[in-house]
C-alpha cells in the first residue's frame, strides 16, 4: 500500500503540517517524495521548474520518468541508508542535465523507511563554467604553442615598453634567450636611427575603427649587434586593466636581397630595350670625332697647318669624346649595382638625365616629348638610378600606349600640398588609347603584361621604388583619351 502526503506529516499538528508543506513548496530546490516502490507522491515547485513538468503530470508515476534515480539507490534507501552523488536527470523535453542529489529514508514513528525524500540541484551552469574553463585552457595552450612555432618573431611589450613574451622564433632572429630579454625595454632590440620611427609607428594614432594596427619596416639588432631588417606589425593588446602591445617581426634579409636582384634584372631589360638609343648617342660623337681627327691629319700630311687651326680640331675632338664619355658614365651610373643609400636628388637633373635614353626613340616614332617644369630647382632625398628607373618605365610605358599614331608626352613637376607634407610631383600624360577600367586595379601586379614580349615588372618594381622612397603613385585614365601617371614624393632633404 503506497503512502501519501497526509502519510508523510503524520503526527503534526495540522497548523505544523500546513506550515512545512509551505516551506516545501517555496525551497529553490527541487524536493521529491516517493514510495519505496519509487512512485511519487510529491512534487514542488522547484522540481517544476527544474524538469518543467506540472505536480499532475508526474504524481503517481515511477520516479524513473525523471531519469532516476538507479534501482540501487532504492534499495539502499530500503535498507534505511542514504545516497549522495551526481547522476544525470531528464526534464520533460527530453533533455538530459548533471544534478547533485541527496536522497534519505522517510521513516515512520518506528523509524522504518517508508519512502525516500530526494533533493536535487542542477548543476548545468557549474558544468558548462568547469566546460568553458578546460576550453580557455585548451585554447590558450593551442594559441600559445601555435605562437611559439610561427616562423614569425613574436614579442609583447607592456605599458612602460618593456618586453614580457618572445616566442622561440624571436631568440632564433636575434639571438637573444628568454631570459635575456623578457623584462628589458625595447629600445635595446631597435637601432638608434630607426628608434624614433619605430616608437611613433606603435604607439600612433588609432584609425577611424578604433584600432591601431600597423605594418612597417624597422632595424632590428641582434645580440652581437648585426643590424637586420624586418617588417614589423603592431597591435594594441589589452587583457583586463592591463594594456601592451604584440609585435610580429619578419627577417627580410633575404627578401630585400631579392628584391635587389628583381630591380637590377628590370634595369637590365630596360637597357636592352633601350639599345639603339645607347648606340645613336654614342655614334654620333664618335662620327664626329673620326671626321675632325681625319681632317686633322689629312691637313698634317698635305701642309704645314697653323696653330690657332690645330687647337681647334682638337678642341673639336675633346668636345665630342668629352660628350661620348659623359654619356657612357650616365648608363653605367643607371646599369651598375649601388647601395640604396638615398642622397639629396635635384628632381629636374634626374629627369633630364633619364630622357637622354628615350628622347631619340620618340621622335623617331612622331611623338612629341614636352618638358613642363616648376620655376626653381626641386629637391628629394632618394636614390638617383632607381628614381631614374621609374620615369623611363613611365615614359615608355606612355610612348607604347600611344603607337602606332603618333601623340604627345607631357612632363610636369610640381609642388603640392596634402595631409600637413609638401609634395614633389612629377606627373608624365600621355595622349594614348588609355587604361581599359576592368584592369585598373591589376596594373601594378607583378608579372601582371597585356603587352606580348612584356615582363610584367616595369609598373611593379616602380610602385616599389616610389614607396620606398615614401611616396605614392597615382594614376588617372579615360579609355580612348589617355593615362596620367603621378610620382609624389616627400619634398627635401628627410
Amino acid at each position: 500500500m503506497g503512502i501519501g502526503w497526509e502519510d508523510i506529516i503524520l503526527g503534526f499538528k495540522r497548523t505544523t503540517r500546513q506550515f512545512l508543506q509551505d516551506i516545501l513548496e517555496h525551497i529553490t530546490e527541487s524536493f521529491v517524495v516517493t514510495d519505496l516502490q519509487g512512485k511519487i507522491v510529491f512534487f514542488n515547485k522547484g522540481s517544476e521548474r527544474l524538469f518543467l513538468y506540472r505536480p499532475e503530470e508526474v504524481v503517481g508515476r515511477h520516479i524513473v520518468m525523471l531519469g532516476a534515480p538507479r534501482p540501487n539507490v532504492l534499495q539502499e534507501i530500503r535498507k534505511g541508508n542514504t545516497f549522495r552523488g551526481e547522476i544525470s536527470l531528464m526534464r520533460k523535453t527530453g533533455e538530459r542535465f548533471p544534478a547533485h542529489v541527496v536522497c534519505v529514508p522517510l521513516r515512520d514513528e518506528r523509524g522504518k523507511p517508508m519512502g525516500m525524500m530526494g533533493v536535487a540541484k542542477d548543476l548545468t551552469d557549474e558544468r558548462e563554467k568547469e566546460k568553458a574553463e578546460k576550453e580557455i585552457m585548451r585554447l590558450k595552450s593551442f594559441y600559445e604553442n601555435l605562437i611559439a612555432s610561427l616562423n614569425d618573431g613574436v614579442l609583447i611589450i607592456d605599458g612602460d615598453g618593456r618586453i614580457s613574451y618572445v616566442n622561440n622564433r624571436f631568440e632564433e632572429i636575434t639571438g637573444y634567450g628568454k631570459a635575456e630579454i623578457v623584462g628589458r625595454h625595447y629600445k635595446h632590440l631597435v637601432a638608434k636611427e630607426a628608434l624614433e620611427h619605430f616608437t611613433r609607428e606603435i604607439y600612433g594614432e588609432t584609425d577611424d575603427s578604433g584600432k591601431n594596427k600597423k605594418t612597417f619596416e624597422s632595424t632590428f639588432l641582434t645580440k652581437d649587434k648585426k643590424r637586420i631588417p624586418v617588417l614589423v606589425s603592431s597591435s594594441p593588446l589589452t587583457e583586463g586593466n592591463k594594456k601592451g602591445i604584440i609585435i610580429v617581426i619578419t627577417d627580410v634579409t633575404e627578401i630585400n636581397a631579392l628584391k635587389k636582384e628583381l630591380f637590377q634584372s628590370e634595369k637590365m631589360t630596360l637597357l636592352g630595350k633601350l639599345a639603339g638609343e645607347i648606340a645613336h648617342e654614342i655614334n654620333n660623337p664618335l662620327g664626329g670625332l673620326i671626321i675632325a681627327t681625319q681632317m686633322l691629319i689629312d691637313d698634317l700630311e698635305k701642309r704645314p697647318v697653323s696653330r690657332r687651326k690645330l687647337l681647334k680640331e682638337l678642341r673639336e675632338i675633346e668636345r665630342e669624346a668629352s660628350r661620348c664619355r659623359m654619356f657612357i658614365a650616365r648608363v653605367l651610373n643607371f646599369a651598375r649595382m649601388i647601395p640604396e643609400d638615398k642622397t639629396k636628388v635635384n628632381v629636374h637633373d634626374m629627369i633630364e638625365d633619364a630622357l637622354l635614353l628615350v628622347q631619340r626613340q620618340c621622335k623617331l616614332e612622331g611623338i612629341d616629348l614636352i618638358k613642363d617644369f616648376w620655376d626653381g630647382d626641386i629637391f628629394v632625398t632618394g636614390n638617383t638610378s632607381n628614381l631614374q628607373q621609374v620615369v623611363i618605365n613611365l615614359v615608355n610605358n606612355a610612348r607604347e600606349a600611344i603607337l602606332p599614331s603618333a601623340g604627345l608626352i607631357i612632363i610636369r613637376t610640381y609642388l603640392r600640398n596634402d595631409d600637413r607634407k609638401q609634395w614633389a610631383c612629377i606627373e608624365i600624360n600621355d595622349s594614348g588609347k588609355g587604361i581599359p577600367p576592368e584592369i585598373m586595379d591589376r596594373i601594378f601586379d607583378p608579372f601582371f603584361t597585356t603587352k606580348p614580349n612584356g615582363t610584367g615588372l616595369g609598373l611593379s618594381v616602380s610602385k616599389r621604388i616610389v614607396e620606398e622612397h615614401g611616396g605614392r603613385i597615382i594614376v588617372r585614365s579615360l579609355l580612348g583619351k589617355g593615362s596620367s601617371f603621378v610620382i609624389n614624393l616627400p619634398y627635401g632633404e628627410q
